[in-house]
């Protein structure tokens, strides 16, 4: 690259935004993609209006944190993953309350087993040991862990 091309604003801030977007692969924090856009956009407007250093860097901070604060939340489940329902142990108990499972690893009192319900597997306890294929009632829940009793 020749000096001269170094020296040309609007390929800095293109550059400057590329490295802000590749970093932001290997550090993902969803932030430093929102500033390398804001340089994107400095070179748009600089190359459609020559706009001076002051300009440039108002533009920068301006358009950067606007994006950070409009879009970042939006856009989080879409980098991140997205969770259906964070919801607390006991919640929509009325899903599981009552029903019916079918026990597939044995339980006893103090030692886990598993039960299917819904075509799925569940860890499960019981106060009373129940063999496989036993037909229970789902008493509880607890996080990931379903309580039964025998039907």
């Amino acid at each position: 690259m020749s000096l001269q091309m170094l020296s040309n604003p609007g390929l800095l801030w293109f550059i400057a935004g590329l490295v802000l977007l590749l970093t932001e692969l290997f550090a993902p924090s969803l932030i430093l993609m929102f500033f390398g856009l804001g340089a994107w956009i400095v070179t748009v407007l600089y190359l459609l209006f020559a706009i001076n250093l002051p300009t440039q860097l108002i533009v920068f901070a301006i358009s950067s944190i606007l994006l950070l604060v409009f879009l970042r939340k939006k856009l989080k489940p879409v980098f991140f993953g997205y969770v259906s329902s964070k919801q607390n142990s006991g919640q929509n108990i009325d899903d599981f309350f009552e029903k019916e499972a079918v026990v597939v690893a044995r339980i006893e009192p103090g030692k886990p087993g598993k039960v299917e319900f819904n075509g799925v597997s569940w860890d499960a306890v019981s106060e009373e040991s129940l063999e496989v294929d036993t037909r229970v009632r789902i008493i509880d829940r607890s996080g990931l862990r379903l309580k039964v009793a025998h039907l």
